[in-house]
């Protein structure tokens, strides 16, 4: 059955079609217009105020100015999500009630989760146990190498209607080396356990050139990039753990409460996000500050609480900063926390993970990988991408606005410098070995983690930067807070992108983008350019 919802639109609707009826009778009857309109009014307006506010558990996770983009976002999956975590043992048992509407013109007779914790690189291993479909058991099967299931539907799920899906599951998360220099987004070491993506995830429906010719996504990324994929969703979670044990999660917390046998239990909500990460630790303490109207949290390990200071204060500075370029940042939290990812670091919504080695040996990364990191909270989180196929679209404006936030912290002449010795020489570089290549590839199909990281992220910066030469710097401000508000909360691709390019008034930028980037449609068919054509001006 269909789930029948009434906006204002509505009620206004039926209000009119109620004072038109009472008008007819007045007419036939002789009653007083001023009681009828009296009555009418006083119906509307008990109407009116009767209907449930749907997004109300929400709304927390919003700033006050921005909680209207709940009531804008449209059609969008809730996941309503119950685990417990023993982290000692690395195990976690969850549920979840996920409503999935069907945004697409393409009736669906099966949805997909990704299960994305069975990755390999991620080394986890999750057992869905049963499945519901709209209150009834429903038949799954694993599919893509065990990182997905496919839930059948017993009648075709038609354009803008809604199924109720149950699962539960458990999981077992992998212990990995202590040694500093482990790179491990999933999993436990160093007294830190990092559970993203825990739960089955609605995978990606991508519409065919045709009606019926739509797929689910089922692309598995690696460590070289990221992994995940989604659509915009709302979350309400309960997280139930030791009471020992710090969490630092999406979303915002509403409620924590003592459970039996030493746990806590808590909940969080989000507004519109990509994802839900749980990252905890029973070491974690922390450190607070403000920025427009966000509480902004450092996280730091005991020995670490200079490094955890520090991180505040960049985190609050790039938060202001992309705030002023690119469009206020609306939650009410941000956090920010070490993980055992060496030296690099890792996005995820409300949430940037700096690796454990920033705050000690390679303190001197810590501030611009903080400055890369919350860039992704506009670019990801806002506006998201395919992160495998076409990961640039991403990385080379979170990238790129570390120039920025040189400028606005260190001034112009040093974010020149940050741009020569960050992205021009490696780029140099490459293009004497003969590597340089297009920076619109998937992940998969550069030589090495060096040659990715200095086109994707080091080349793409260097496009932006040119972009910003050629059309001036108010306008290519312009460009990007138009470009967060056309796309905002909504996946974009290359072509797109292309498009929002043709608008600037430099033509040359076109040529640019064919020559550096490339749609990948072209691009398939094409050799690889060689150095003359992708040579830095």
């Amino acid at each position: 059955m269909d789930n029948l919802t009434f906006s204002p639109i509505h009620v206004r609707r039926r209000w009119l079609r109620g004072l038109i009826s009472s008008l007819l009778v007045a007419a036939v009857w002789g009653t007083s217009l001023l009681a009828i309109l009296l009555f009418v009014g006083a119906c509307a307006s008990s109407d009116v105020t009767a209907q449930p506010d749907a997004f109300s558990r929400y709304r927390p996770a919003l700033k006050p100015e921005f909680q209207s983009d709940l009531d804008l976002l449209g059609l969008a999956p809730r996941y309503e999500i119950s685990a417990t975590i023993d982290p000692d043992e690395r195990k976690l048992v969850g549920s979840a009630t996920v409503v999935v509407p069907n945004t697409s013109a393409d009736p669906w007779t099966y949805l997909v989760f990704r299960l994305y914790p069975m990755l390999q690189h991620y080394g986890g291993n999750m057992v869905i146990q049963s499945a519901l479909v709209n209150g009834k058991p429903g038949t799954f099967v694993y599919i893509n190498d065990n990182t997905a299931i496919r839930v059948d539907l017993d009648r075709p799920l038609l354009h803008n209607q809604e199924v109720t899906v149950q699962l539960t599951w458990r999981l077992e998360a992998p212990r990995w080396t202590d040694q500093p220099a482990v790179y491990a987004l999933f999993g436990n070491s160093q007294q830190m356990l990092s559970l993203p993506l825990f739960y089955p995830s609605l995978a990606v429906y991508q519409d065919g050139p045709t009606i019926g010719a739509g797929q689910w996504w089922l692309t598995n990324g690696t460590e070289r990039g990221d992994a995940a994929f989604n659509v915009t969703s709302l979350f309400a979670v309960t997280l139930t753990m030791p009471a020992a044990w710090v969490p630092v999660t999406s979303g915002t917390l509403v409620e924590s409460v003592p459970a039996e046998n030493g746990l806590v239990q808590h909940v969080y909500v989000t507004g519109p996000s990509r994802e839900f990460v749980i990252h905890s630790s029973p070491l974690f303490r922390s450190v607070a500050g403000e920025a427009y109207g966000t509480r902004v949290t450092s996280y730091y390990l005991p020995g670490n609480e200079a490094a955890g200071q520090a991180a505040l204060k960049y985190a609050i500075q790039a938060l202001r900063i992309y705030s002023d370029r690119f469009g206020e940042y609306p939650f009410t939290d941000m956090r920010v926390a070490p993980a055992p990812t060496s030296y690099r670091g890792m996005e995820y919504p409300q949430v940037m993970l700096l690796g454990v080695e920033v705050y000690g040996r390679f303190r001197d990364k810590l501030e611009m990988l903080a400055a890369h990191e919350m860039a992704h909270q506009w670019w990801y989180q806002i506006v998201h991408n395919d992160p495998v196929q076409e990961p640039w679209l991403d990385e080379a404006l979170a990238e790129y606005a570390m120039r920025l936030y040189m400028e606005d912290t260190r001034g112009r002449g040093d974010a020149e410098s940050f741009v020569f010795q960050r992205w021009q020489t490696p780029l140099e570089g490459l293009k004497n070995k003969q590597q340089d290549t297009l920076v619109n590839q998937p992940v998969e199909s550069f030589l090495n983690g060096t040659q990715y990281e200095t086109v994707v992220y080091g080349k793409g910066a260097l496009f932006f930067d040119r972009v910003r030469d050629s059309v001036g710097a108010r306008r290519f401000d312009r460009f990007l807070q138009n470009y967060l508000r056309k796309y905002r909360w909504k996946t974009i691709d290359s072509k797109q992108f292309l498009e929002e390019l043709r608008d600037l008034p430099d033509p040359a930028l076109l040529t640019l983008f064919e020559q550096w980037i490339r749609l990948p449609n072209v691009q398939a068919n094409l050799p690889r350019p060689n150095v003359a054509e992708t040579a830095v001006p």
